[in-house]
């Protein structure tokens, strides 16, 4: 089974779908950043990489990103508040983050980015990961 299906040139990038445990299927990017004007073949290292990423991907590693993701966006909303954050607040965000579309970049950068309406809306979350699945960076950014 192929892990990045249907991919087409499309403004510059190269955007398919993968597909991830439990037959979610999402958009993934490719992004060479300092091509004006790329061919198809131009991807082939960077999907490669990134497929190789991607394989490893499982249920459980995206469950411990949503926790961690959660825990850090809920501490840092109501960090110097007074409030007293509880185990819900966690779980509440946790349970409604859904990951919109994977972006791919050369130097092995990959983002996750993530959408809770709930308590985002008109956002994305954007999580940048390293080759062992593990957050370097999260950021809140209003959605384009």
């Amino acid at each position: 089974m192929e892990v990045f299906n249907d991919l087409q040139l499309n403004d510059g990038r190269m955007v398919g779908y993968l597909n991830l445990p439990e037959s979610l299927k999402v958009v993934a990017e490719f992004d060479l950043e300092e091509h004006d004007h790329p061919e198809p073949s131009d991807f082939a290292e960077l999907i490669s990489t990134a497929t190789s990423w991607a394989t490893g991907l499982n249920a459980a590693t995206f469950e411990i990103l949503k926790k961690q993701i959660a825990k850090e966006l809920t501490d840092a909303a109501y960090g110097g508040a007074g409030y007293q954050v509880s185990e819900s607040d966690y779980a509440d965000l946790e349970t409604s983050l859904l990951v919109e579309r994977l972006c791919f970049f050369p130097d092995n950068i990959v983002l996750i980015i993530f959408e809770a309406k709930k308590e985002y809306p008109d956002m994305d979350i954007y999580c940048q990961l390293d080759n062992s699945y593990q957050i370097e960076d999260i950021s809140v950014e209003e959605r384009n």
